[in-house]
């Protein structure tokens, strides 16, 4: 049941994570790279709610295994890591204004 618990924390964290660089995207942020936010952000919240049999019709009631736990940990690290480079906004090989023609 602990792995549950775990599971959930993780996912909110990854989609905590998610939701910071989406808010720091606008216009000139290259659409793939605020999409790309936002589908692991979806994805977050269905893993995360998945065991609690809310999304049962499409996702049925599991127990994290624990491949899926250290699959979430290691994004969260890769979420984590790459912070530093978004304390400032978005970073400009994201940006399309940072486009060389």
């Amino acid at each position: 049941m602990i792995s549950v618990y775990v599971n959930f924390v993780l996912c909110g964290a990854l989609f905590w994570t998610c939701f910071c660089r989406v808010v720091r995207t606008n216009g000139d942020t290259h659409l793939p790279v605020r999409t790309a936010f936002v589908v692991l952000a979806m994805v977050a919240i269905a893993v995360a709610v998945g065991p609690f049999g809310w999304l049962a019709p499409c996702m049925p009631v599991q127990r994290p295994s624990a491949g899926q736990l250290a699959l979430e940990g290691a994004m969260l690290l890769v979420q984590g890591l790459t912070a530093r480079y978004w304390k400032d906004g978005v970073p400009c090989h994201f940006q399309r204004q940072g486009e060389r023609a």
